[in-house]
Protein backbone atom coordinates (compact mmCIF):
# COMPACT_ATOMS: atom_id res chain seq x y z
CA UNK A 1 0.00 0.00 0.00
CA UNK A 2 1.35 3.65 -1.25
CA UNK A 3 0.73 6.26 1.50
CA UNK A 4 1.59 9.79 2.15
CA UNK A 5 2.16 10.86 5.53
CA UNK A 6 2.24 14.80 5.56
CA UNK A 7 1.98 17.26 2.71
CA UNK A 8 5.13 17.28 0.59
CA UNK A 9 6.21 14.53 1.74
CA UNK A 10 6.72 11.52 -1.13
CA UNK A 11 4.88 8.50 -1.26
CA UNK A 12 6.47 5.39 0.19
CA UNK A 13 5.59 2.30 1.59
CA UNK A 14 7.43 3.40 5.20
CA UNK A 15 6.06 6.38 7.71
CA UNK A 16 7.54 7.13 10.94
CA UNK A 17 5.12 6.40 14.12
CA UNK A 18 4.58 10.44 14.10
CA UNK A 19 3.65 10.72 10.55
CA UNK A 20 1.59 7.43 10.60
CA UNK A 21 -0.23 8.52 14.39
CA UNK A 22 -1.01 11.91 12.42
CA UNK A 23 -2.37 10.53 9.72
CA UNK A 24 -4.50 8.22 11.59
CA UNK A 25 -5.99 11.02 13.95
CA UNK A 26 -6.87 13.05 10.88
CA UNK A 27 -9.07 10.36 9.90
CA UNK A 28 -10.71 9.85 13.07
CA UNK A 29 -14.54 9.93 13.81
CA UNK A 30 -16.97 9.32 15.97
CA UNK A 31 -18.00 6.35 17.83
CA UNK A 32 -21.30 5.16 19.76
CA UNK A 33 -23.65 2.69 20.90
CA UNK A 34 -27.60 2.50 20.92
CA UNK A 35 -28.98 -0.97 22.70
CA UNK A 36 -31.98 -2.49 21.36
CA UNK A 37 -34.25 -3.97 23.64
CA UNK A 38 -37.99 -5.48 23.07
CA UNK A 39 -40.75 -6.54 25.75
CA UNK A 40 -42.66 -9.96 25.48
CA UNK A 41 -44.68 -8.72 22.81
CA UNK A 42 -41.73 -7.40 20.28
CA UNK A 43 -42.43 -3.89 21.24
CA UNK A 44 -39.33 -1.69 21.35
CA UNK A 45 -38.06 0.61 24.33
CA UNK A 46 -37.78 4.10 22.64
CA UNK A 47 -36.65 6.54 25.31
CA UNK A 48 -38.03 10.52 25.41
CA UNK A 49 -35.12 12.92 25.84
CA UNK A 50 -35.24 16.44 26.57
CA UNK A 51 -32.97 17.80 24.41
CA UNK A 52 -34.49 16.54 20.99
CA UNK A 53 -37.94 16.32 19.89
CA UNK A 54 -37.35 12.89 18.80
CA UNK A 55 -37.20 9.80 20.41
CA UNK A 56 -33.95 7.51 20.96
CA UNK A 57 -32.64 4.28 21.80
CA UNK A 58 -30.96 3.84 24.86
CA UNK A 59 -27.34 4.76 24.46
CA UNK A 60 -24.92 7.09 23.73
CA UNK A 61 -20.99 8.40 22.67
CA UNK A 62 -18.19 5.72 23.69
CA UNK A 63 -15.30 7.14 26.33
CA UNK A 64 -11.94 7.38 25.38
CA UNK A 65 -10.32 3.92 25.74
CA UNK A 66 -13.95 2.14 26.41
CA UNK A 67 -15.10 -0.85 24.62
CA UNK A 68 -18.81 -0.60 22.72
CA UNK A 69 -20.06 -3.41 24.71
CA UNK A 70 -18.89 -1.60 27.96
CA UNK A 71 -20.21 1.79 26.75
CA UNK A 72 -23.39 0.26 25.88
CA UNK A 73 -23.84 -1.47 29.40
CA UNK A 74 -22.52 1.51 31.22
CA UNK A 75 -25.35 3.41 28.79
CA UNK A 76 -28.39 1.15 30.09
CA UNK A 77 -27.06 1.85 34.13
CA UNK A 78 -27.04 5.27 33.43
CA UNK A 79 -30.19 5.87 31.37
CA UNK A 80 -32.94 3.10 32.85
CA UNK A 81 -30.94 2.59 35.95
CA UNK A 82 -30.90 -1.45 34.90
CA UNK A 83 -27.91 -3.72 35.02
CA UNK A 84 -28.01 -6.29 31.95
CA UNK A 85 -25.44 -8.04 30.20
CA UNK A 86 -24.45 -6.56 26.82
CA UNK A 87 -22.27 -9.06 24.40
CA UNK A 88 -24.38 -9.74 21.33
CA UNK A 89 -23.63 -7.08 18.12
CA UNK A 90 -26.65 -6.69 15.85
CA UNK A 91 -25.64 -4.05 13.38
CA UNK A 92 -22.46 -1.68 12.45
CA UNK A 93 -23.63 1.49 10.84
CA UNK A 94 -21.03 3.85 9.07
CA UNK A 95 -23.07 6.80 9.49
CA UNK A 96 -21.22 9.60 6.79
CA UNK A 97 -20.69 13.02 7.66
CA UNK A 98 -23.50 14.16 5.10
CA UNK A 99 -25.74 11.92 5.56
CA UNK A 100 -27.20 13.66 8.45
CA UNK A 101 -28.28 17.60 9.30
CA UNK A 102 -25.92 18.76 12.02
CA UNK A 103 -24.65 22.26 12.72
CA UNK A 104 -21.61 22.99 10.83
CA UNK A 105 -19.78 24.21 13.78
CA UNK A 106 -20.25 20.89 15.08
CA UNK A 107 -18.05 19.83 12.60
CA UNK A 108 -19.11 16.03 12.12
CA UNK A 109 -16.43 13.46 10.99
CA UNK A 110 -18.55 10.95 10.77
CA UNK A 111 -19.73 8.25 13.26
CA UNK A 112 -19.42 4.41 13.64
CA UNK A 113 -22.28 3.12 15.67
CA UNK A 114 -23.18 -0.06 16.91
CA UNK A 115 -26.59 -1.68 17.73
CA UNK A 116 -26.61 -4.44 20.79
CA UNK A 117 -28.93 -6.56 21.61
CA UNK A 118 -30.30 -6.07 25.27
CA UNK A 119 -32.90 -9.03 24.45
CA UNK A 120 -36.39 -9.37 25.42
CA UNK A 121 -37.60 -7.95 29.27
CA UNK A 122 -40.57 -9.49 31.06
CA UNK A 123 -42.42 -7.64 33.53
CA UNK A 124 -40.05 -7.82 36.28
CA UNK A 125 -37.34 -6.85 34.44
CA UNK A 126 -39.11 -3.91 32.97
CA UNK A 127 -40.13 -2.74 36.38
CA UNK A 128 -36.75 -2.27 37.62
CA UNK A 129 -36.64 0.78 35.34
CA UNK A 130 -35.34 3.81 37.21
CA UNK A 131 -34.94 6.92 35.24
CA UNK A 132 -31.91 9.98 35.87
CA UNK A 133 -33.33 13.43 37.41
CA UNK A 134 -32.53 14.68 34.14
CA UNK A 135 -31.91 14.17 30.20
CA UNK A 136 -34.30 11.09 30.25
CA UNK A 137 -37.91 12.42 30.55
CA UNK A 138 -40.06 9.10 29.89
CA UNK A 139 -39.42 5.61 28.29
CA UNK A 140 -42.65 3.90 26.00
CA UNK A 141 -42.33 0.42 24.72
CA UNK A 142 -44.14 1.00 20.85
CA UNK A 143 -44.68 -1.26 18.03
CA UNK A 144 -41.58 -1.54 15.27
CA UNK A 145 -43.64 0.12 12.76
CA UNK A 146 -44.17 3.46 14.89
CA UNK A 147 -40.17 4.23 14.97
CA UNK A 148 -40.24 5.63 11.67
CA UNK A 149 -42.65 8.43 13.20
CA UNK A 150 -41.19 8.33 16.68
CA UNK A 151 -37.20 8.30 16.01
CA UNK A 152 -35.02 10.77 13.19
CA UNK A 153 -34.50 8.72 10.01
CA UNK A 154 -31.29 7.49 10.10
CA UNK A 155 -32.45 6.11 13.67
CA UNK A 156 -35.66 4.35 12.88
CA UNK A 157 -33.50 3.13 9.56
CA UNK A 158 -30.78 1.85 12.01
CA UNK A 159 -33.12 0.46 14.56
CA UNK A 160 -35.64 -1.78 11.77
CA UNK A 161 -32.34 -3.22 10.15
CA UNK A 162 -30.92 -3.70 13.82
CA UNK A 163 -34.76 -5.67 14.93
CA UNK A 164 -33.90 -7.26 11.15
CA UNK A 165 -30.89 -9.29 11.83
CA UNK A 166 -32.26 -10.04 15.32
CA UNK A 167 -35.46 -12.16 13.56
CA UNK A 168 -33.02 -13.06 10.82
CA UNK A 169 -30.76 -14.93 13.10
CA UNK A 170 -27.65 -14.64 10.80
CA UNK A 171 -24.85 -12.77 12.94
CA UNK A 172 -23.89 -9.11 12.87
CA UNK A 173 -25.34 -6.82 9.70
CA UNK A 174 -23.04 -4.02 8.44
CA UNK A 175 -25.26 -0.56 7.65
CA UNK A 176 -24.11 2.93 6.14
CA UNK A 177 -26.54 5.11 6.94
CA UNK A 178 -28.79 2.56 8.48
CA UNK A 179 -29.24 0.54 5.08
CA UNK A 180 -27.40 -3.16 4.68
CA UNK A 181 -24.41 -3.73 2.59
CA UNK A 182 -25.69 -6.82 1.34
CA UNK A 183 -29.88 -6.96 2.29
CA UNK A 184 -31.70 -9.64 3.22
CA UNK A 185 -35.03 -10.83 2.24
CA UNK A 186 -36.13 -9.38 5.32
CA UNK A 187 -34.91 -5.89 4.04
CA UNK A 188 -35.81 -6.46 0.94
CA UNK A 189 -39.62 -7.13 1.33
CA UNK A 190 -39.33 -4.20 4.39
CA UNK A 191 -40.48 -6.80 6.83
CA UNK A 192 -41.68 -4.51 10.15
CA UNK A 193 -43.03 -1.35 8.52
CA UNK A 194 -46.67 -2.06 8.68
CA UNK A 195 -48.25 -2.22 11.71
CA UNK A 196 -49.57 -5.14 13.49
CA UNK A 197 -53.24 -6.08 14.41
CA UNK A 198 -53.79 -3.32 17.94
CA UNK A 199 -55.37 -6.61 19.90
CA UNK A 200 -53.64 -9.85 21.21
CA UNK A 201 -55.17 -13.03 22.16
CA UNK A 202 -53.40 -15.29 24.51
CA UNK A 203 -51.61 -18.38 23.19
CA UNK A 204 -52.39 -22.01 24.52
CA UNK A 205 -50.85 -24.85 23.82
CA UNK A 206 -51.95 -27.95 23.16
CA UNK A 207 -55.00 -29.25 21.04
CA UNK A 208 -58.20 -26.88 21.19
CA UNK A 209 -61.13 -27.45 23.18
CA UNK A 210 -63.90 -29.71 21.66
CA UNK A 211 -66.87 -26.83 21.25
CA UNK A 212 -64.01 -23.95 19.61
CA UNK A 213 -64.83 -22.93 16.70
CA UNK A 214 -62.06 -21.47 15.19
CA UNK A 215 -62.90 -18.07 13.42
CA UNK A 216 -58.96 -16.48 12.41
CA UNK A 217 -55.89 -17.40 12.63
CA UNK A 218 -52.81 -15.44 11.95
CA UNK A 219 -49.40 -15.86 10.59
CA UNK A 220 -46.54 -15.25 8.26
CA UNK A 221 -45.77 -16.50 5.53
CA UNK A 222 -43.07 -17.02 3.16
CA UNK A 223 -43.15 -17.72 -0.25
CA UNK A 224 -40.68 -20.71 -1.33
CA UNK A 225 -38.83 -18.41 -3.76
CA UNK A 226 -38.38 -16.16 -0.55
CA UNK A 227 -39.29 -13.58 -3.15
CA UNK A 228 -42.24 -12.47 -1.02
CA UNK A 229 -43.65 -12.35 1.91
CA UNK A 230 -47.31 -11.53 3.05
CA UNK A 231 -49.14 -11.53 6.65
CA UNK A 232 -52.72 -12.70 6.25
CA UNK A 233 -55.59 -13.41 7.81
CA UNK A 234 -57.13 -16.69 7.44
CA UNK A 235 -61.16 -16.89 8.13
CA UNK A 236 -61.87 -20.52 8.35
CA UNK A 237 -65.65 -20.93 8.01
CA UNK A 238 -66.97 -24.20 8.74
CA UNK A 239 -70.28 -24.53 6.32
CA UNK A 240 -71.93 -28.03 5.36
CA UNK A 241 -68.93 -30.08 7.24
CA UNK A 242 -66.24 -28.65 5.09
CA UNK A 243 -64.12 -25.34 5.27
CA UNK A 244 -64.10 -22.57 3.05
CA UNK A 245 -61.11 -20.05 3.41
CA UNK A 246 -60.44 -16.39 2.52
CA UNK A 247 -57.10 -14.98 2.62
CA UNK A 248 -57.21 -11.25 3.64
CA UNK A 249 -53.42 -9.32 2.68
CA UNK A 250 -52.69 -6.99 5.28
CA UNK A 251 -49.47 -6.04 4.25
CA UNK A 252 -49.58 -6.01 0.54
CA UNK A 253 -45.63 -6.31 0.86
CA UNK A 254 -43.71 -6.15 -2.55
CA UNK A 255 -39.75 -6.68 -3.04
CA UNK A 256 -37.47 -4.11 -3.77
CA UNK A 257 -39.18 -1.56 -1.45
CA UNK A 258 -36.80 -0.72 1.86
CA UNK A 259 -38.25 1.30 4.81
Amino acid sequence: MTTTSVPGELPGTRMSDKAYGALRTSAAVWAGTSVLITNRHGQVLVQHVDYRDTCLLPGGAIDKGESPAHSAARELMEEIGVTAPVDQCLAVDWVSPGSVSVPSGMRFPGEILHVFDGGTWDDDRIGEIRLPPSEITAIDFVEPAQLPDLLSPPDARRALSALRARINSAGTTLLENGQPIAPGVLDRLGVLRTARPSYRHPWHPGPAPHNLTVTQVWGWLFAPDVMQAECVSLRLVFQAGHVTTYAEHRLGIAAGRPT
